[in-house]
């Protein structure tokens, strides 16, 4: 039987959701059926070494600079399927959109939410093109909901693709030793991810806690990542007086072990995309406590957005000691998914 052959292009693949959901897929495609390329712009070196040895990394670093009409044509309808798997440099669209009638853009964020005004989401959309990809996929039913309320006529041509997740990988990494342990009788919070205030509203969480602890002195928050924010998250946590409470750890390779002994995962967002860090404490059996989320999870807590209600709506879920509920089977789940993208190649 002759192999399909798949074209996904990625501008970063880098330890955050939409690296480490093209890891976790490229490790379980039937390499007996597909034949996949790989293009990037940006890489961490220690995660390529995840990418299976039968998946073709070509032309990558991608080099917007020796891009022409010859390399477009060079793509032009090779493949069977081909995917912008996250966006960045619109000619690596280009490429995309060129080398199958089967093109797909994944759109892992809410894009209206980040682009508020109207004029600056015509801009993202027009610099992109994404108007112009055939087909659509989307991470969770929110984004898509949201995507097609602004472009009603793309409405049957979209598909939900959620991340496939090593859970296996994740328990076993959340076993490690490390430099802390939890503090005796204190209700644990985490959050774990880039440290990005426009995205995350790290200002919303300082401002949780700095309420909460006038209530309840017995709260800890731990907050693991790097970004663009963290200086200005650590001034925020000082100038509240609160790094008694709030401890920033920075960039850790292995944040599972931190995850592990929170009590509850806690996220902030102003704009709800598709988190890989929501799935992983749900992996490791964390209740989470989050804002602006409208999915259907007994295990998410959703709390107000309003700096004037959000410290209350949570000290109510600790005081109810509010545990994990029910099983998991990411197995049957990463299956499902499997089967879904067998589906998009056709």
């Amino acid at each position: 039987m002759k192999k399909k052959k798949i074209l996904i292009c990625i501008n970063d693949i880098s330890q955050n959701s939409i690296g480490n959901s093209l890891i976790n897929l490229v490790n379980r495609l039937d390499y007996t059926r597909y034949e996949v390329d790989l293009i990037y712009v940006n890489s961490i070196k220690q995660l390529l070494s995840l990418i299976p040895k039968n998946v073709n990394i070509i032309d990558s670093p991608f080099n917007i600079n020796k891009f022409n009409l010859l390399t477009k044509f060079k793509y032009f309808h090779r493949y069977d399927m081909s995917i912008m798997y996250d966006l960045g440099n619109p000619l690596l669209c280009d490429v995309v959109k060129t080398a199958s009638k089967n093109n797909f853009v994944y759109l892992h964020k809410n894009y209206r939410g980040i682009y508020l005004v109207k004029t600056k989401y015509e801009e993202f959309i027009n610099k992109y093109k994404i108007l112009k990809f055939n087909k659509y996929l989307f991470a969770n039913k929110y984004i898509k909901d949201t995507f097609l309320g602004a472009h009603p006529e793309k409405d049957g041509k979209d598909n939900i693709l959620e991340y496939v997740i090593d859970d296996k990988h994740i328990i076993d990494m959340s076993k490690a030793s490390i430099e802390i342990s939890k503090p005796a009788n204190t209700t644990l919070l985490c959050f774990a991810g880039s440290i990005n205030d426009r995205s995350k509203n790290f200002s919303l969480m300082v401002k949780l806690m700095a309420d909460l602890v006038k209530v309840n002195n017995k709260v800890k928050l731990w907050i693991i990542g790097d970004g663009p924010d963290l200086i200005n998250v650590k001034m925020l946590v000082t100038q509240n007086k609160l790094d008694q409470y709030i401890k920033l750890f920075g960039f850790k390779n292995n944040p599972y072990p931190y995850m592990a002994l929170c009590d509850y995962y806690l996220n902030t967002s102003d704009i709800f995309d598709s988190s890989t860090s929501l799935i992983e404490a749900k992996v490791l059996e964390k209740p989470i406590i989050s804002t602006n989320v409208n999915v259907d999870d007994p295990n998410i807590n959703v709390v107000s957005s309003d700096p004037n209600f959000i410290a209350s709506d949570v000290n109510k879920i600790i005081l109810a000691n509010t545990k994990y509920n029910g099983q998991n089977n990411f197995w049957k789940d990463n299956q499902i998914i499997l089967h879904k993208f067998d589906e998009l190649i056709g």
